[in-house]
């Protein structure tokens, strides 16, 4: 099987079984799926992906100009090499937004849509607080040191004071992994399409949410919602990290509505 950088491939590729492309948030790896590739081998062949500079990936060569495009690249590369024209998405946090814009730009190759939280943060009004506070958040996190940034960072989808709970050894991890969330950032703000773009997404969408997260992750579904024509929502009693901290429940859920499409 030929092996691509940071790209993770399970099942058997030399069948025509339905195809799942996974992808994860910042500060994670492929890793965060391991509840759902527990049960997809056999059945499905999987595309699970580190995203630039996490995992097993290589880093961003050219940082000035990262963007969503040099993701989608990758992934594309996969594809075309195995012939796979349609597939299951699923993505969480960055990886939703980078799975959204997939789906938004390939609408006829998606089989079904899974997205917990997905960070499309260029979707708020412009005009709106919404929208300032997530600029505001993304520039206190790009304008502190890397320990700090990583406090904010974490904090946020988390809980005050969750960064100083974890391990020394994760706080150090996460620090130096802050100038790649600072690249998300910019991949994330520098989209052009509208919330009104999504609704040529025709396929089946599982939206998630977390009760207990953000504001501006509930204000993101809740115009996805709004705009996606298929859309069903899913709420559990957790928060932004839920696909990880509540794995075996987030993903047992979106195995289920994959199966069902």
């Amino acid at each position: 099987m030929v092996q691509f950088s940071g790209v993770q491939l399970l099942g058997d590729f030399s069948t025509n079984h339905p195809v799942i492309v996974l992808l994860h948030s910042s500060l994670s790896s492929s890793k965060q799926w391991w509840a759902l590739t527990s049960h997809t081998k056999s059945a499905y062949r999987v595309i699970n992906v580190d995203l630039l500079s996490y995992g097993q990936a290589d880093k961003v060569q050219d940082e000035k100009n990262y963007s969503f495009e040099v993701e989608k690249q990758r992934i594309t590369q996969v594809l075309r090499h195995y012939n796979i024209d349609r597939f299951h998405l699923v993505g969480h946090s960055f990886g939703g937004a980078l799975a959204l814009k997939l789906a938004v730009e390939q609408p006829r190759s998606v089989l079904s849509l899974s997205l917990f939280e997905p960070v499309a943060f260029h979707l708020l009004p412009k005009d709106s607080a919404d929208y300032d506070e997530a600029v505001t958040f993304s520039t206190n996190v790009l304008n502190s040191e890397p320990y700090q940034a990583a406090e904010v960072f974490t904090n946020y989808w988390n809980t005050p004071g969750f960064f100083v709970g974890l391990p020394q050894k994760m706080q150090d991890l996460m620090a130096a992994d802050m100038p790649k969330v600072n690249l998300d950032f910019q991949a994330l703000m520098a989209e052009r399409y509208s919330v009104e773009d999504v609704n040529v997404i025709q396929a089946p969408v599982l939206l998630m949410k977390g009760s207990l997260s953000t504001h501006l992750a509930h204000q993101i579904i809740k115009l996805l919602l709004q705009s996606l024509p298929h859309a069903t929502l899913k709420t559990f009693k957790a928060g932004h990290m839920a696909p990880v901290s509540h794995a075996q429940e987030v993903q047992a859920e979106i195995y289920q509505f994959i199966t069902s499409t």
